[in-house]
């Protein structure tokens, strides 16, 4: 269970570590889908909040600097719908 002397070579000189966990990562998703699918899933849903809040950022800053800024209420402040 000692380490061969080439791959003691290849980290000594900076080389990537053998170890269980650079080839697991992968493994995990293909032995779990589900995961890999709830995991993507999870990443879309973080990004479209982050594009959606983004958009509605730009556009307050953007009505915000507008030339008849002078009449602009936030919706924060406008008392709401109808």
């Amino acid at each position: 269970m000692f380490p061969s002397p080439a791959s003691c070579v290849a980290l000594s000189s900076g080389g990537i570590s053998p170890g269980p966990s650079s080839s697991s990562s992968p493994r995990l998703f293909v032995r779990h889908p589900r995961l890999a699918i709830f995991t993507l899933a999870l990443a879309g849903v973080g990004a479209t909040f982050r594009y959606v809040s983004a958009t509605i950022r730009n556009n307050e800053q953007a009505q915000k600097s507008s030339p008849g800024s002078r009449f602009y209420v936030s919706v924060d402040r406008s008392g709401g719908g109808i």
